[in-house]
């Protein structure tokens, strides 16, 4: 019997060593970074009020094992308390780095052969109480730590990936990250910034929004990130008291459904749409405020609207590229990525899918700036539609010109032609309505002017000289204005040909006679224009204008 007994309590405490032993965390390489989720047990504080003394000296048997390699607590307003065991097989200092920058309270007690502290820090605690300076939480556990016990309390979800490691794999690891954000946030400021010049540019409405959206998205990366804290208000952690976060956040879904409301042009397309777009606006801001006052599912339920509201802008985009909106194309892409990424985020709070890939845990990166590259070709390519149906447009009105200007011009011809052959000689003032007509006809007669974009169509007497500009031309107008058109001088001089007061004083010049105010004498001589320019003549030229002029000696 008493073998019996001695068996049981060698078997049971073997098992006891064997448990612990896997639960124990031996950092052997230097060189490496170790999720210690899977090696956490958490014990749940519903009071909040037990110190991380009293945590220490609980029974393990109270705390329970996670089942994750990444921490994924969820959404609880009680404080949970992580404890791990560890072992040191380097010879260099090990610190644990919380991957989670906007945790609220994070709480360290660290026992160790050679360091034993309590730190409080968070994003509500001060920023000086972080051991390094930088937006990662980072502890650090001496050479010898034996025992960690981490606290976390937070109005959002908590999923907090902690990885173990030395110096070395830690700073490349902060290195690597901040890299990624920089990019990130360079492209989507340089995207911001070039969106609002177009604003500026072209007043068009779609542009201002689109920069709206990018700011606010940028800003809701940089406080995921913890950047903002780090470089805008250490002084002022309250600043990290969610509201700002919750608000960012809410600007970042407003902006995104007003933008796409004004670009796929809903109001007019889908008029109950941009009503239903308009509740959800109202949904959101409500749930926000609820959160802002307390209410503890709040940050979950706006997570559903965001990502219901994202998944309709992906439908929508569908929809309306099949039934021919090309513009859809980019913000079908754009969209798509951006969803994939941000519903790859909501299912790792729900516990889902694990954090620890890349596309989870770099998700809202790889999202935002796929996202800002292909909505800013959309809008671009949306510009080049309206520009090409503009151009259309145009080039039908000018036709119509065109042949009313040609029927005036035949009707003047035939009223001229039947006064010409009275019977009787023309009298003077007959003669001078002949004149008038014909002066009239020449007068309102227009050339067309090719530019980048379209086809105008301006009177000759408006010209008051054309310069040449390589396979391109400066036409320079009487109101002082000009114009580049896409087209040759030895091209305007067949097109006005007809026109008897245009001369080419120079292979880059053609002028209006019309339009000369004085001629210096010279080699060639040079010409002052009304506009206050100055055209030489050329040599070889001169005779032929000094005669058309009836300057000739």
């Amino acid at each position: 019997m008493k073998n019996r007994i001695r068996l049981f309590l060698l078997v049971w405490l073997s098992s006891l060593t064997l448990v612990q032993a896997q639960h124990t965390i031996r950092y052997q390489r230097a060189s490496e970074l170790i999720e210690m989720g899977s090696y956490a047990r958490y014990f749940e504080d519903t009071t909040s009020l037990l110190s991380h003394i009293q945590i220490s000296k609980l029974p393990d048997r109270l705390f329970t094992n996670s089942p994750d390699k990444v921490l994924n607590l969820g959404f609880t307003p009680s404080r949970i308390w992580l404890k791990w065991d560890l072992s040191n097989q380097t010879n260099e200092p090990v610190y644990a780095i919380l991957e989670a920058q906007d945790v609220d309270f994070v709480d360290a007690y660290v026992v160790s052969e050679d360091t034993t502290y309590f730190l409080e820090t968070g994003v509500l605690r001060p920023f000086t109480n972080r051991f390094f300076g930088i937006n990662s939480i980072t502890l650090y556990l001496g050479r010898h730590p034996k025992h960690v016990y981490i606290s976390l309390k937070d109005m959002n979800g908590l999923v907090l990936p902690i990885k173990l490691g030395s110096i070395q794999p830690i700073v490349q690891k902060v290195y690597r990250e901040t890299m990624i954000n920089s990019f990130v946030s360079g492209v989507m400021a340089l995207i911001a910034l070039f969106s609002f010049f177009m604003y500026v540019s072209l007043r068009d409405r779609t542009f201002l929004l689109y920069t709206l959206h990018v700011v606010f998205s940028c800003l809701t990366l940089l406080t995921f990130e913890g950047y903002l804290f780090d470089l805008l208000w250490q002084d002022m952690p309250y600043m990290n008291n969610g509201i700002n976060s919750s608000l960012i956040r809410l600007f970042t879904l407003l902006t995104s459904l007003a933008f796409s409301v004004n670009f796929l042009n809903l109001r007019a397309v889908y008029p109950r749409i941009a009503q239903a777009y308009q509740g959800t606006a109202v949904l959101a801001i409500g749930v926000v405020a609820a959160k802002i006052v307390g209410v503890q599912q709040a940050e979950m339920v706006f997570n559903v609207v965001v990502l219901i509201t994202f998944l309709s802008f992906l439908g929508l985009g569908l929809v309306l590229y099949r039934q021919g909106f090309r513009a859809a194309r980019f913000y079908l892409l754009g969209w798509g990525i951006y969803i994939v990424e941000i519903l790859l985020l909501v299912l790792t709070l729900f516990n889902v899918i694990s954090f620890d890939h890349v596309f989870t845990y770099y998700g809202y990166q790889i999202g935002a700036v796929c996202q800002a590259t292909l909505l800013t070709f959309a809008v671009m390519d949306r510009i080049n539609l309206l520009r090409h149906d503009i151009s259309q447009a145009q080039e039908l009105a000018l036709k119509r010109l065109e042949e009313n200007q040609n029927l005036i011009e035949q009707h003047s011809e035939v009223l001229e032609n039947q006064l010409s052959q009275a019977p009787s000689a023309p009298s003077d003032e007959l003669q001078q309505v002949l004149r008038m007509i014909r002066e009239e006809r020449e007068r309102v007669k227009k050339i067309p002017i090719p530019t980048m974009e379209s086809v105008l169509l301006f009177p000759a007497d408006d010209i008051v000289r054309i310069e040449a500009m390589g396979s391109y031309t400066t036409v320079h107008f009487t109101n002082r204005k000009e114009l580049v058109a896409s087209r040759s001088l030895a091209e305007f001089e067949q097109v006005l040909a007809d026109h008897d007061h245009f001369f080419k004083v120079h292979k880059s010049h053609l002028v209006n006679l019309k339009y000369i105010t004085k001629y210096r004498r010279g080699d060639g001589g040079t010409l002052m224009m009304s506009d206050g320019s100055e055209v030489d003549v050329a040599r070889r030229v001169k005779p032929d204008f000094l005669r058309k002029m009836g300057l000739e000696s």
